[in-house]
Parts: structure tokens; sequence; C-alpha cells
């Protein structure tokens, strides 16, 4: 077992957090993309580090600064972390120090099944209202910058006083088209990062393609499960279906 396998499936306790910041996907036959799934213990614990980078500069900027009033989630990405960081960042704020308010933006990635747009689409406005404020906008991954810029473009539009960005993960593509102010690890431009909110969504989207390149069901799901790491119960629930849909 590599030690990819043995992180994916280790207890909380036991997890390297410093494996988790410049991780290597794991190989699949007749793939292009490595994969890396992320299990629910090791975005709660990326997560928690990340909401200490945005306590810090929260204490930097009080009482005369610009700390951060408002917190955005993109979505789908943001939510989850967005999610886990309002409990840090709403209840855990040090005394004296402006609560943050969170909302989030919606965004559209595609025309139809593997119809991409060249840029994201504007699906849900901003929920809360930003003008004046210094602004958070939280997505999990940093593929090729293209989401972060316009989501911060957006903002900038309707007002935003000072915007800040923060996702779990970044790509060298994102890291010089739009670096973010907060982020825990790199990962490789080619790497499919799996994060708790996407297992079922990438079994979709990937079980097709290796069903056209010749795998047979018992083939993928020793792929999901004993190359990628996915729960067994999970996969055997979904993949069938998946499979014979593909």
């Amino acid at each position: 077992m590599s030690n990819y396998q043995q992180q994916v499936h280790y207890a909380t306790g036991e997890i390297d957090i410093d494996f988790w910041r410049a991780p290597e996907g794991v190989a699949i036959p007749d793939d292009e993309l490595s994969f890396l799934l992320i299990p629910d213990a090791v975005e709660t614990m990326v997560v928690f580090e990340l909401s200490q980078q945005v306590h810090q500069y929260q204490q930097k900027q009080s009482p005369d600064g610009t700390p951060i009033t408002r917190a955005l989630m993109a979505t789908m990405g943001g939510m989850l972390p967005g999610i886990l960081l309002y409990d840090h960042l709403r209840h855990g704020q040090a005394r004296g120090i402006s609560p943050i308010e969170f909302g989030t933006i919606g965004l559209s990635y595609y025309k139809g099944p593997n119809e991409r747009y060249d840029n994201p689409q504007l699906q849900q406005d901003i929920s809360i209202p930003i003008l004046d404020k210094t602004v958070l906008i939280i997505d999990d991954l940093g593929d090729r910058g293209s989401t972060m810029e316009f989501l911060i473009q957006h903002a900038a539009k309707k007002g935003a006083k000072k915007i800040l960005t923060l996702a779990l993960y970044m790509k060298p593509k994102a890291q010089d088209a739009c670096p973010v102010d907060f982020f825990f690890g790199e990962v490789q431009q080619d790497t499919w990062i799996i994060t708790p909110r996407e297992y079922v969504e990438t079994m979709v989207k990937r079980v097709p393609i290796w069903k056209s390149r010749g795998a047979d069901v018992a083939e993928c799901r020793r792929r999901l499960v004993n190359l990628i790491g996915y729960p067994p119960t999970l996969t055997d629930y979904y993949l069938k279906p998946v499979f014979a849909a593909g």
C-alpha cells in the first residue's frame, strides 16, 4: 500500500497533515489524469489551518485596518469549505473584531453534458450587500485561475472596498494567473481532486470514460477503491447504475 493510500484511510489522529500540502495523485490505467481523493477528516483539518491564517489577518487589521466583514462562498466548490469556515470565523473570532457575514455567489460551468463554457457564467448573484466592505471569496480549488478572476471582478463591480481570496488547493496555472491570499496546498495541473462533496459526481463523469476505454465493472471498482481510495460501501451503491448508464 502506498503512502497516499495509507493517508486516505488513516483515522483523524493519524493523519500527517504535511503530506497533504503537496500530495501527488494516483495514476489510473489508460487515463491521462491522476486522481487525489480528499477525505472528510483531511478537509476539516485543512480548513482549520486556513481559518488560523484568516484569524491572523483579522488581528493585524484590528482596530483601524480593513478586517474582513463579508465572506462569499462560490457554488458549488466553495460551499463545503465555506460552511466549515463559518464555525471558525463566526464563532471563533477574537473579541473586538467585527463579525463576518456569509453569503453565496452561484456560477455555472457547463452548457450541457461535457460542454464547458469558455468562462464561468453567473447563475446566482451575490446574496448579501458588499458595498464598501472587505470581502473574502471562498472556493475549493484554483485550477486555471479564471473562476477566481471572474469572482474578483464581479465583487469589484458590486462595490467591494477590498477583496481577499481563499482556496484549499492551487494548481500551477492558477498560481500564475490569479494567486490567492490564503491557501493550504499545491497539486500538479493534471491532478483531478475529489473533495467530499463530489465523490459521486466524479464517478458519474469518469467511469463512462474508463468503460469506453475497455474497463469492466470489476476494474472500475478496483480503480476507485484500491487505487483512489473510495469507500467500498459508497462505491458498491453507485457503481453498477453509473456503469450501466455510461
